[in-house]
């Protein structure tokens, strides 16, 4: 699992916002998968940022473990559907609980009583 972190505004250095989400190398079923709380495949800023990252860890790949009996290379990419978080603050949690709980079946429910246990947890962590 890479945890993922994607500016929103590169280009305005007065905006430090951005976006967490999650990538999966998932060698059992041959993919890569994405989990993202507010976006999907149709987003143009999710699929090139997680191709990119994905294509750095494929060449990464291929240059370090070539004489391996797995290679990655043909990969495909899945965008999991997931949960879509009610506002645009609360990525970093949804992206905590994917990184915590995926094992490639169920996608971790996060809702907003979720986010308020997990806010508590990390404050008296």
């Amino acid at each position: 699992m890479f945890p993922m972190f994607q500016e929103l505004a590169p280009h305005d250095p007065d905006d430090k916002c951005g976006h967490h989400y999650a990538i999966c190398l998932d060698l059992k079923n041959q993919r890569f998968e994405v989990l993202d709380s507010m976006r999907s495949i149709a987003d143009a800023d999710l699929t090139s940022h997680a191709e990119f990252f994905i294509n750095n860890v494929k060449e990464t790949w291929n240059r370090h473990y070539e004489n391996t009996k797995v290679q990655i290379s043909h990969f495909p990419i899945e965008y999991v559907a997931t949960t879509k978080q009610g506002n645009t603050t609360d990525c970093s949690f949804h992206m905590l609980e994917y990184l915590a709980k995926w094992e490639g079946r169920l996608v971790p429910a996060v809702n907003a009583p979720t986010v308020v246990e997990l806010r508590k947890l990390y404050t008296w962590n």
